[in-house]
């Protein structure tokens, strides 16, 4: 299992595919705030990638998408943009809602 340092690290010292490009740690520790106030067991970097595949999945490319999933009792919103470049998929989460709160990710995950 991968702690938040070693996911920001990795994320500040990746650019490629799979990696969240821009995230910093303040906003993970929110995220990750949020997730146990909410009681979502998932870790923040399996939620993101998780609803990142699942707005790929919906094969719409070059327009913002909206989908909702559930983690335990609460549901979580988000919207983003995918993109295909050469046959690669790229994922923006525009932002994600968790109850009632919102956060503006605005980074690229896949």
């Amino acid at each position: 299992m991968i702690d938040k340092k070693e996911l920001v690290s990795i994320i500040n010292s990746e650019s490629g595919k799979g990696v969240i490009k821009m995230f910093n740690e303040e906003m993970y520790e929110e995220l990750e705030a949020e997730f146990e106030k909410n009681h979502i067991e998932e870790e923040v970097e399996e939620v993101l990638l998780d609803l990142a595949e699942a707005l790929a999945d919906k094969g719409i490319l070059d327009k913002e998408v909206n989908l909702t999933e559930s983690y335990g009792k609460t549901q979580i919103f988000a919207a983003g943009i995918c993109t295909e470049e050469d046959g690669e998929s790229s994922v923006l989460i525009k932002r994600i809602r968790i109850g009632r709160k919102e956060f503006e990710i605005n980074d690229y995950f896949l």
